[in-house]
This record gives C-alpha cells, sequence and structure tokens, in this order.
C-alpha cells in the first residue's frame, strides 16, 4: 500500500511539472470592446506615466496626453492598428523586440495588462 502511494504520488509530481511549461498556459481571457479610457489608461499611468513624460521621455503617457502620444506612435509604425502581432510597442511589452528595447524597464507588466494592450490594439487602437 505503501509503494502504491509513493508510485501515484510521483505520477502526480510528473504531471504537475509538465503542466508547469508556460506555453500549456493560455494567455488571459480579455474581454472585448476595450476602452482606451477605461482600460487602456489606466495601465498606462500605472506603468509608463512614471517615465514617459514630457520631463522625462518620449512618448508622454499621462492621462490627457497619452492618446495624443499613441497616434504619433501610429504614424511612425510602432502600433499597427488592427495588428498586435505586428506592433512594436507589443514587441517591447513581451521583452521580444529585435533592437532588445524591453518596457517596462523596472520588469515586465503583468500579462492581462499586456493581453488588454493587445486586445484594444487589434480592435482597432481607437479612443474609446
Amino acid at each position: 500500500m505503501k509503494i502504491s502511494n509513493q508510485i501515484f504520488t510521483g505520477i502526480i509530481a510528473c504531471f504537475v511539472l509538465v503542466a508547469c511549461d508556460n506555453d500549456k498556459f493560455p494567455e488571459p481571457a480579455v474581454k472585448d470592446n476595450v476602452s482606451f479610457e477605461l482600460d487602456i489608461q489606466p495601465i498606462l499611468t500605472e506603468n509608463c506615466a512614471t517615465c514617459h513624460n514630457p520631463t522625462e521621455v518620449d512618448p508622454d503617457f499621462r492621462e490627457g496626453f497619452a492618446y495624443e502620444s499613441i497616434e504619433e506612435l501610429i504614424d511612425e509604425g510602432d502600433v499597427i492598428p488592427g495588428n498586435a502581432e505586428g506592433s512594436e510597442l507589443v514587441e517591447m511589452l513581451e521583452g521580444v523586440s529585435a533592437d532588445g528595447n524591453t518596457m517596462p524597464p523596472a520588469g515586465p507588466m503583468k500579462t492581462l495588462n499586456i493581453g488588454l494592450i493587445r486586445k484594444w490594439i487589434d480592435e482597432g487602437a481607437k479612443n474609446n
């Protein structure tokens, strides 16, 4: 009986270890109709505006100025409305930018926040 419990415990442990592979976990579910004002601006304010402001670094992601900066990123091709996968902003947030630029520099943003930004870009990066 004792041996069968150990074997059972070992099998369970193997399943847990295999399940811990990050590729096996789906991205968190993100709602549809992501709002810039209600969903994205708070993320930018919390994670980006400390550095991205007129006295530190462009673009300016403070409330009231962020969408204008996003429009500049759209014009420069760093945000491609309808294509989060091809947007440099998303690559930087996910730490896979070709130039090695990762944002925020202090450490990765919550996966849910990156998912919201991706969804918002895929939905057209609207000022809604």
